[in-house]
């Protein structure tokens, strides 16, 4: 477990590297790497899903974030989130609703920041 750990911190960190060098799709790659190796780290996934928009790719973007979503509720995954069903369609509201559903099983109510979620 301990190896394991070790690589998918380092190529966390050779991730954050490639984006401070404006190297996206190479800081993607190590991303989606740490993602495989440990499917739950949410700091990956986000920040894979981070490159792919800088990559110009929304739509794969989306679905990494919602994959994140799964993961983790911060909120400023979400509100990323809803920013980018914002730029994608029209229908935004309707996507913001399904989100909302989808968390309110697992977020505390009293708790929970709504306006991350910019309804």
């Amino acid at each position: 477990y301990q190896i394991k750990k070790k690589q998918w911190y380092q190529r966390r960190v050779r991730g954050f590297k490639c984006i401070a060098h404006g190297e996206y799709n190479e800081a993607y790659q190590h991303f989606a790497r740490v993602v495989n190796l440990n499917p739950t780290n949410a700091v990956a996934s986000i920040n894979g899903a981070v490159c792919l928009l800088y990559l110009g790719r929304l739509s794969d973007s989306i679905v990494q974030f919602e994959g994140a979503s799964k993961i983790s509720l911060h909120p400023m995954l979400l509100f990323n989130l809803v920013s980018l069903y914002e730029l994608k369609t029209i229908a935004n509201t309707t996507k913001k609703y399904h989100l909302l559903d989808s968390i309110t099983s697992k977020a505390d109510w009293e708790a929970f920041p709504f306006e991350c979620l910019r309804l």
